[in-house]
C-alpha cells in the first residue's frame, strides 16, 4: 500500500512539474511576443518622427540623427526578434516568418541595409540624400510587412 501511495505521489509530483514546465515556457513565449511588439512599435515611432522631420512638417531636426540611428541599431536584431515557437497568441506576424526563413532573412538583410543608408546620409546633412534613403527605408518596411504581417482589421 505504501508503494502505490509512494509511486501515485511521485506521478503526481512529475505530472505537476511537466505542467508547471509548460506553463512556464508559455508565459516566456508571451513576454517574447509582449518583448517584440514593444520593440517594433518604438520603430514605428522613431519612424513616424523622423517622417515628420524629413518633409518639413517640423523644426526638430537635431533629433533627426537619433531617430535614425535608433531605427538602424533596432533592425540590426530584427531576426531575434522572432524565435522558433513565437508564431501564436496575439501577434500579426505571419507564419510565413517561420516557414519561409531564407525569404525573411532577405528582407531583414535589405530593412538593415535602407535604415544604415539613411542613418549614414542623415550624417551628411544632405536633405535630398536622407530624404531619398527616408524613403527606402519606409519601402523596405512595407515590403516586410507586406509578407510577413497580418493586416490590421479596420
Amino acid at each position: 500500500m505504501l508503494n502505490i501511495l509512494k509511486t501515485t505521489l511521485s506521478g503526481l509530483l512529475l505530472l505537476g512539474a511537466a505542467v508547471w514546465t509548460i506553463i512556464a515556457v508559455a508565459a516566456e513565449t508571451e513576454d517574447i511576443i509582449k518583448y517584440r511588439q514593444g520593440v517594433m512599435k518604438s520603430v514605428g515611432g522613431h519612424m513616424a518622427a523622423a517622417a515628420q522631420i524629413v518633409r518639413g512638417k517640423v523644426d526638430y531636426g537635431d533629433d533627426l540623427g537619433y531617430h535614425a540611428e535608433s531605427i538602424a541599431r533596432t533592425m540590426q536584431t530584427v531576426e531575434s526578434l522572432f524565435p522558433k515557437d513565437t508564431d501564436f497568441g496575439e501577434t500579426r506576424a505571419l507564419d510565413a516568418i517561420w516557414s519561409e526563413p531564407d525569404k525573411f532573412k532577405a528582407v531583414s538583410d535589405e530593412s538593415r541595409a535602407a535604415t544604415s543608408a539613411f542613418h549614414d546620409a542623415v550624417k551628411s546633412s544632405d536633405k535630398n540624400a536622407y530624404a531619398a534613403k527616408f524613403k527606402a527605408v519606409a519601402d523596405a518596411c512595407k515590403a516586410c510587412h507586406k509578407d510577413f504581417r497580418e493586416k490590421k482589421e479596420q
